[in-house]
């Protein structure tokens, strides 16, 4: 059927406080969406006024937070959070990469907008993690969508795409 053809999908997931700023988990699932034929929306990848959320913009982002210039860090982060958000509501479907010992403010409000926005967010955790997930996301995420592999997220992508999914929920 080819559901997903033409779709886009935001990769959510912790940035800010990760070494690698969450970009191998993101490039090594974007080939296979774009299998899919699926536009990949990699906060990672954009910039807005000329800033973005990795390599060298993020060292002067965390340097003006230890200089407690909270007027600059704000003039410089704002656009990047208006792009992000702007890239949830193009979405027409989130994957979100949970990390419960991950402190992620970004995340967790466009998971929420997300929310609002009734689109279908799929979950990828760590089940040696399950002693720290936070039952939030129960309530944001559908059962169904929470996977602990990446091979069972794309199973459950390839049901979707054959046309096999609640059509309550992909109203697109």
């Amino acid at each position: 059927m080819n559901y997903l053809n033409g779709k886009s999908v935001y990769l959510c997931g912790p940035i800010h406080y990760q070494q690698d700023s969450g970009m191998p988990w993101r490039e090594s699932i974007t080939k296979k969406l774009e299998e899919y034929s699926i536009k990949v929306l990699d906060p990672t990848k954009t910039s807005a006024n000329g800033m973005s959320e990795v390599g060298e913009d993020k060292k002067l982002l965390k340097e003006l937070i230890l200089k407690e210039n909270w007027t600059e860090l704000k003039d410089a982060f704002w656009p990047i959070v208006r792009k992000d958000l702007r890239a949830v509501d193009q979405a027409d479907f989130l994957i979100c990469y949970y990390d419960p010992c991950m402190p992620t403010i970004g995340t967790i409000h466009e998971l929420v907008v997300a929310n609002f926005e009734k689109k279908p967010i799929f979950l990828k955790y760590d089940k040696s993690q399950l002693g720290s997930f936070n039952p939030w996301l129960s309530v944001l995420i559908k059962t169904k969508y929470f996977h602990s592999s990446w091979e069972s997220l794309f199973e459950h992508l390839e049901q979707i795409n054959q046309g096999k999914f609640d059509i309550s929920y992909w109203t697109l």
